[in-house]
């Protein structure tokens, strides 16, 4: 959950991997997807969602949405893609089974899976 980064373009649990294992790779935290003053759009969607409560779980929630859209748009499928073969359809089942891994404490999946699907309205792919 908390621990979530964009490791080449995937995300992944920093807390299981050693750095020494990424020394060559892309590697984007929360820092590196917006800042208090320039927000990433789905940073700003979860402030407007209300998309976290203590903040702990945040930037992991967020950084593994980023993920979860782009493996969407790239055609990845998950256990819920009711074709393996076809393009997986951007919907709430399919965002809930890839963000599932990404637990909130406080109970904020509503809001969560709200703030993820404006921001991917907005999205071209």
């Amino acid at each position: 959950g908390a621990c979530t980064v964009i490791v080449d373009g995937r995300r992944i649990n920093s807390c299981l991997t050693l750095a020494v294992m990424q020394q060559h790779a892309e590697v984007t935290t929360i820092e590196g997807l917006g800042t208090p003053d320039n927000l990433h759009p789905l940073q700003a969607a979860f402030i407007k969602h209300d998309g976290y409560q203590c903040g702990y779980c945040t930037p992991g929630q967020i950084c593994s949405s980023v993920a979860v859209l782009k493996e969407i748009a790239d055609g990845i499928p998950s256990h819920v893609s009711s074709d393996l073969l076809e393009q997986p359809t951007r919907h709430a089942d399919e965002i809930r089974e890839r963000m599932s891994g990404n637990i909130c404490r406080c109970g904020a999946y509503a809001n969560i899976l709200a703030a993820i699907e404006d921001y991917a309205e907005g999205q071209t792919s």
